[in-house]
């Protein structure tokens, strides 16, 4: 696991960029604990701290994530072929369709 996909760490730098904004007499209200293989942390988290975890999972977008198939609705790849029906979806996926089709019609 890479430095910065260790999610202790992450905790830990997260809750770091979020102390100065908070109250200095918060008391911990939510408890979280992570394990890493071996590791593992409990932190303590203010209500402020927990609504801005709450907040960023929230917020956070996979990569992979590049949308739903206007066919089927199923997930689309990153290459936007849908990985249920094989169908190519967007601009890309017509453009890519209407080209086909086109030497597809050849004769020469």
């Amino acid at each position: 696991m890479s430095r910065h996909a260790d999610p202790i760490e992450a905790m830990e730098r997260f809750l770091a960029r979020t102390a100065p904004y908070d109250d200095p007499a918060g008391s911990p209200t939510a408890t979280v604990e992570l394990r890493t293989g071996r590791l593992r942390e409990r932190f303590e988290l203010t209500d402020r701290q927990a609504a801005a975890l709450a907040s960023a999972l929230d917020a956070w977008h996979d990569p992979d994530d590049v949308g739903r198939c206007g066919h089927c609705h199923g997930h689309l790849g990153r290459d936007l072929r849908c990985r249920e029906c094989g169908h190519l979806d967007g601009i890309f996926g017509a453009t890519v369709a209407q080209h086909a089709a086109r030497v597809a019609g050849r004769t020469d």
